[in-house]
């Protein structure tokens, strides 16, 4: 039974995170980093072109520091400010959740303690900005699906894409190491970058190519890039606590053969500059062939893809949710995909068939048996190579419909047939569908009207948590298994009662998530995590937590205990603790008897109401009486 303790935020901390402090110096970064080097927050790091971490070095990035990235110095000259962590090099940039690490522009000044001005102040204004640098890019030594229709080839390497070709340093792969480690991204901010070197040739947000799983990346938001979000090139990395805010094309990409694992994903779509957000997951297989080996099967749980909305826009039925093509496979789990103009999943089948009649096909893949080889092969077990379970779809734009035969007006691809895999038709799979006319499965989406009819409505406000008595809250069907680096999370979508992406993020720091405006959306997460119990010489037990956090990083104000001696019913407990203060901690001037165990609920409250009393294992929210 989960008790107390939280994710952030106590007054003594606020206070240290807006401290006066001298000025960061502004270091130029202007060539490439050939052995082991640390940055430092007192610093400024300006990355004045493509710089390329090499040599067998690790870069290390203390929590707080703020690195920019020039534009392109001329039309055509295709260097803008970049980090690339060569094969063999790692990055060591773990940031925390009151001091991430923040990678933008020459410009933004929404940084630390600085609130930001215009257009860095609000979401609104900075809905301009995008495409003003580069992106940070990791290569490591793993498997790549690239002309590789045979068999897997451990030597094969490839260039990444968006960079001009540097000696070598760009490349990819050769190695057939799935463990392979570049290193750890921990609470960064990557925002406002992305460079088209080319047609179908640019920079992302974040691009990892071949990377091992033995890299951490985790709690990581990559804001207004100019083209993907995230988009893995083979390899099997892992990532969790990923947020994507509108991106210039797609969300979440991957291509040539990734296998690796993906859980609390956040996406939410938007128009940023003059772009618009495309796929909410645009799947590719191998390359050259689409059969190139090994396939594209990674494992994702737990992600919640917001699209554009359902206002009549240009391409509006090509805003999909999920794409799978070229071969690809991949499973989705215990997922939200909500408010997409287009269809909620396209399945790319071949020229003559959408499934066995063209067996390269992501098509086939939905009907291929998914079975561990322990070499390729990496997550847990299923039916089939592609396949969807347990999942929330709300409100598409063509009604939650499965697009076969020739998809091409719903954005498929020209010339192939699409598949059905029975997503919806299966009942054994448990997706649900759910009407524009159903409720918001959401706390709250709030999309600013354009006047411009070609454009969609922006969100300019969400709070991505599961809806109270929504289809996302209870126990899933479908377990995320032990043993595969997922967390077991009693919930459908990336949120349960708690918003993880509060107070660290760009979207936070914009004021996306909302503040109390007369309805219940900014109550306080549960709290959550250990506690520390001790026995009091004088008598009774003192307990100390910590407050959680709220959207904008404000704690709660008040606290209520709660005390029973079953703890499973807390339905007529003492209220040891009423409204107190904003100090986490409360004491208990009782001690059980003998044989007699007190157990204990934590409630935070602020000026929206009261917050949760937190999840049963059962993924139902507890309940209990308010404390007089």
């Amino acid at each position: 039974m989960r008790k107390l303790v939280a994710c952030l935020t106590t007054v003594a901390a606020l206070a240290a995170l807006g401290a006066t402090r001298a000025p960061a110096a502004t270091v130029p970064v202007t060539a490439d980093i050939t052995s082991s080097t640390g940055w430092t927050s007192n610093n400024v790091y300006v990355l004045t072109k493509v710089i390329y971490v090499t040599n067998g070095a690790t870069l290390s990035i203390e929590p707080g520091t703020v690195v920019r990235g020039e534009a392109e110095s001329s039309p055509g000259a295709n260097d803008p400010g970049t980090l690339v962590i060569t094969r063999g090099s790692k990055i060591q940039a773990a940031g925390t959740k009151l001091a991430p690490i923040v990678f933008t522009n020459l410009d933004d000044d929404n940084v630390g303690a600085n609130p930001g001005t215009f257009p860095y102040d609000s979401a609104a204004n900075a809905l301009s900005i995008t495409g003003t640098w580069g992106g940070v890019v990791l290569l490591g030594r793993g498997y790549v699906a690239n002309n590789t229709a045979g068999a897997p080839n451990a030597a094969r390497e490839v260039q990444i894409e968006g960079l001009v070709a540097a000696g070598g340093l760009g490349l990819y792969g050769n190695g057939g190491d799935d463990d392979d480690d570049s290193g750890t991204l921990q609470y960064v901010s990557i925002r406002y970058g992305g460079f088209n070197l080319s047609a179908n040739n640019e920079i992302n947000g974040l691009t990892l190519g071949a990377v091992g799983r033995e890299t951490d990346l985790d709690s990581i938001e990559v804001f207004q890039n100019k083209d993907d979000g995230v988009e893995f090139f083979g390899g099997t990395a892992g990532i969790s606590h990923l947020v994507v805010a509108s991106p210039g094309d797609d969300s979440l990409d991957y291509d040539e053969g990734w296998r690796g694992r993906a859980q609390h994903v956040f996406v939410m779509q938007g128009t940023p500059g003059t772009d618009k957000s495309d796929k909410g997951g645009e799947h590719d297989g191998g390359n050259g062939p689409d059969g190139s080996l090994p396939f594209a099967i990674p494992t994702i749980y737990n992600a919640t893809y917001v699209g554009l909305g359902q206002k009549t826009y240009t391409d509006k039925a090509k805003n999909t949710a999920l794409h799978f093509r070229d071969n690809a496979g991949g499973r989705y789990y215990n997922s939200l995909f909500a408010d997409f103009g287009g269809a909620p999943l396209l399945i790319e089948g071949g020229s003559t068939g959408g499934t066995s009649t063209d067996p390269l096909t992501s098509g086939a893949r939905s009907i291929a048996a998914y079975s561990i080889d322990g070499v390729f092969h990496l997550g847990p077990p299923s039916a089939f190579q592609l396949e969807l379970q347990d999942n929330c779809f709300w409100c598409f734009g063509n009604g939650g419909t499965i697009p076969t035969g020739d998809a091409t007006a719903s954005g498929g691809d020209t010339g192939k047939i699409h598949h059905d895999n029975g997503a919806f038709s299966n009942g054994a799979l448990d997706n649900d569908y759910f009407g524009c006319a159903t409720p918001l499965p959401i706390r709250s989406r709030v999309r600013t009207v354009v006047p411009i009819g070609t454009i969609p409505d922006p969100i300019t406000s969400i709070d991505p948590r599961p809806a109270p008595g929504s289809a996302l809250i209870g126990a899933s069907d479908r377990t995320a298994p032990a043993g595969y680096g997922f967390a077991h999370a009693p919930y459908k979508g990336a949120f349960g009662t708690t918003n993880w992406a509060a107070c660290w993020t760009n979207m936070s720091r914009l004021d996306y998530f909302p503040t109390c405006t007369g309805a219940n959306n900014a109550v306080p997460d549960e709290v959550e995590g250990p506690y520390v119990a001790e026995k009091l010489v004088a008598g009774g037990v003192r307990l100390t937590f910590v407050a959680p956090s709220l959207p904008g990083c404000s704690g709660a104000q008040v606290f209520d205990t709660l005390r029973s001696t079953d703890p499973t019913d807390f339905t007529a407990p003492d209220c040891i603790e009423s409204d107190d203060g904003a100090d986490a901690e409360v004491t208990d001037p009782d001690v059980p008897a003998d044989g007699e165990c007190f157990f204990y609920l934590v409630r935070a409250e602020n000026a929206c109401g009261l917050g949760s009393l937190g999840l049963r294992s059962t993924g139902v929210e507890r309940t209990g009486p308010d404390c007089p």
